[in-house]
């Protein structure tokens, strides 16, 4: 049976709960041949222990916020592609990421399996900002006119 909609939504407040309380059970949403590109690392991460290896020490028991903005879920069977923009806030620093998530079933259960997070800033799109409250600003800009429009296929 096809993934549906509820279900890849309940996956990504699972993902944020685990995510925002620093929990371990955060990589037991991750296939464990699941490929990540991470703004920290240069380089693609090839499964969910290298992962869990160099992220683990940062992020166990730090609690942060993440708000998922704009989620578009595609669906094609048992596989899904999520991409949003993701707002993170830790302690007063607060980072804007772009991330495409493709989800899977294995063995009946909804894992990651591959994660792509880049800078909002990488391309100087909010390099006249100043402060968080810019970003937002700018988000609930470009969300408005795309609700009024539609967003570009």
């Amino acid at each position: 049976m096809a993934l549906s909609q509820t279900e890849v939504r309940d996956f990504l407040r699972k993902y944020v709960g685990a995510y925002e309380g620093g929990d371990l059970s955060f990589f037991d949403l991750f296939a464990q041949d699941a490929t990540i590109f991470t703004v920290s690392v240069p380089t693609r991460i090839d499964g969910v222990e290298e992962f869990r290896r160099g992220f683990e020490p940062q992020f166990a028991g730090v609690r942060r916020r993440s708000q998922i903005l704009s989620p578009e879920v595609r669906i094609d069977g048992d596989t899904a592609v999520v991409s949003f923009h993701n707002r993170i806030a830790v302690g007063s620093q607060t980072t804007n990421l772009r991330a495409t998530a493709v989800l899977g079933k294995q063995k009946g259960e909804l894992k990651i399996l591959h994660l792509h997070n880049s800078p909002l800033t990488s391309l100087g799109l909010t390099s006249g900002a100043r402060r968080p409250e810019d970003v937002t600003l700018l988000e609930e800009r470009v969300a408005t006119a795309a609700a009024a429009v539609g967003t570009p296929k």
